[in-house]
């Protein structure tokens, strides 16, 4: 049976080992050696002698690294504020840490269709006569592909408007055609508009290949004839004969916001005739101001085909 002088050296033994004190394990050794009776004397020693060598300092401890933020599902870290409500609760909310917001472009509302209650002309042939002006004035407008005959590549224009089809307009194209008149009206029967008229003497003719004829031809003016760079309509422009450009001068003028045509089957041969306003053809004015693409454009105003809505 252990007597309770060896168990009182061991209780010292394991102290002293926990609080680090080398001195203790030798002082336990000796009350071991004192109460213990012969060799059991020798055994609380070699106790204490044990408690001596256990009772160096203890180990180092590896650092716990802190825990990793949650993250959202998209990867983003999750940062939490605290704050504390008028009635003294604490509330928390959690924002990603590194999220960015971004804010969709505004959406423009879509372009007026053709829409005329004139049953000589359906919306679908308006759509055509809109679109290809659009399409002719937006490769004007960048600046980039309109040959200019003896100019080279017409510059491109600071602003250029978008055209919408306008049925007042139509109804002017509608009567200059009545008769199959093969020339324009005169000025004070356009009611303030001007006009472009084309024969074409075939009769067995798809109506939109007509329309793209007609009008590809007008456009043709400047690349056959030419516009010098500085696109200034002077009076000159009056008198070029059959090499003049005022058809296409017409279609590209570049406050010209209005356009209203027709066409008309007139047995041997077609008629296709468009009125513009405000018309265009000014003296020492230009047909556009030629400066960097959209620069004269509100801010936002200017579409992908570099035209300036309005």
């Amino acid at each position: 049976m252990v007597s309770p002088a060896a168990v009182c050296a061991l209780l010292l033994a394991l102290f002293g080992t926990l609080q680090g004190q080398p001195g203790t394990g030798v002082g336990a050794g000796g009350v071991g050696g004192v109460g213990g009776a012969g060799g059991g004397g020798g055994g609380g020693g070699g106790g204490g002698g044990g408690g001596g060598s256990g009772g160096g300092p203890p180990p180092p401890v590896a650092p716990v690294p802190p825990p990793a933020p949650p993250t959202n599902t998209n990867g983003t870290n999750i940062t939490n504020t605290s704050t504390t409500s008028p009635a003294g609760n604490l509330t928390s909310t959690s924002s990603p840490a590194n999220a960015t917001t971004t804010t969709p472009p505004p959406t423009r509302p879509p372009w007026p269709k053709p829409n005329c209650g004139n049953p000589a002309l359906t919306n679908e042939l308006r759509r055509v006569f809109l679109d290809m002006h659009n399409d002719f004035r937006g490769r004007l407008a960048r600046g980039q592909t309109e040959v200019s005959a003896g100019w080279g590549i017409a510059p491109p224009a600071a602003l250029m408007y978008r055209m919408k089809y306008d049925c007042g307009a139509e109804s002017y194209a509608q009567q200059s055609v009545a008769n199959c008149r093969r020339t324009e009206l005169p000025a004070y029967a356009t009611g303030g508009h001007k006009q472009n008229l084309f024969v074409l003497n075939s009769a067995n003719a798809n109506p939109k290949a007509v329309i793209h004829y007609a009008l590809s031809r007008w456009w043709s003016q400047l690349a056959r004839f030419g516009m010098r760079s500085n696109m200034m309509f002077y009076q000159s422009e009056y008198h070029r004969g059959a090499r003049n450009v005022l058809q296409w001068a017409k279609m590209a003028w570049w406050n010209n916001r209005k356009v209203g045509c027709t066409m008309k089957n007139c047995g041997s041969f077609y008629l296709v005739s468009c009125m513009y306003s405000p018309g265009g053809l000014y003296v020492n004015q230009h047909v556009y101001r030629v400066a960097a693409v959209c620069s004269g454009c509100p801010h936002g105003q200017c579409d992908g085909q570099a035209l300036c809505r309005w």
